[in-house]
């Protein structure tokens, strides 16, 4: 074997454990990951996945898309459990059957989802995908049970908009690792 081979099949061979680092999600990033995920395609509300990320100092210096999937899943466990108390408090003065159903049913599923999301992301990361993604179900249910109810509620709509967000952009986050990781599989092959 000539050095023109065993240098070509080094190189090949590199390229090959970068992308395969780069799959799992390995190699560090020195530019933020925010603006790649909000204008990846994936995410529905470029403009406003940027200001919700941006306002986390966390989310901006991740490194990998499996830590930046983390952090999103960890602040939509904090913003859902907090709109949760929120609708919690506005039943208990409202007494509307509607904003009850929210509170107990849509949003106790959204927090749920969400953290079942971010547990699921050490381990099945098409589970943590795929949960990711029923928040935005359960978030639809609460504004459909509120317009059927005649609510009007700024305050609602606003939290419902957030977690529906938060919603997508874990799901898109979550998409990135699993397209990495599916190039990471083809190489193993």
């Amino acid at each position: 074997m000539n050095s023109s081979t065993k240098s070509s099949i080094l190189f090949s061979l590199g390229l090959i454990l970068i992308i395969a680092n780069v799959a799992q999600g390995h190699v560090k990033v020195t530019a933020s990951l925010v603006p790649k995920l909000c204008e990846s395609g994936l995410v529905e509300e470029r403009a406003k996945c940027m200001d919700i990320l941006r306002s986390n100092p966390k989310i901006q210096s991740a490194k990998t898309f499996r830590e930046l999937s983390e952090l999103i899943l960890e602040l939509a466990v904090n913003k859902a459990t907090e709109g949760q108390k929120f609708l919690q408090t506005l039943a208990e003065k409202d007494k509307s059957p509607a904003i009850q159903e929210c509170a107990g049913f849509d949003y106790n599923n959204a927090v749920v989802q969400f953290k079942g999301a971010l547990r699921d992301l050490k381990e099945d990361t098409s589970a943590a995908n795929y949960a990711s993604k029923l928040v935005g179900d359960d978030v639809s249910r609460c504004h459909t049970i509120l317009a059927r109810a005649k609510i009007v509620n700024p305050a609602i709509d606003q939290l419902n908009s957030d977690i529906s967000l938060l919603s997508n952009v874990a799901f898109a986050a979550t998409s990135l690792i699993e397209k990495k990781y599916q190039i990471d599989l083809l190489l193993k092959d």
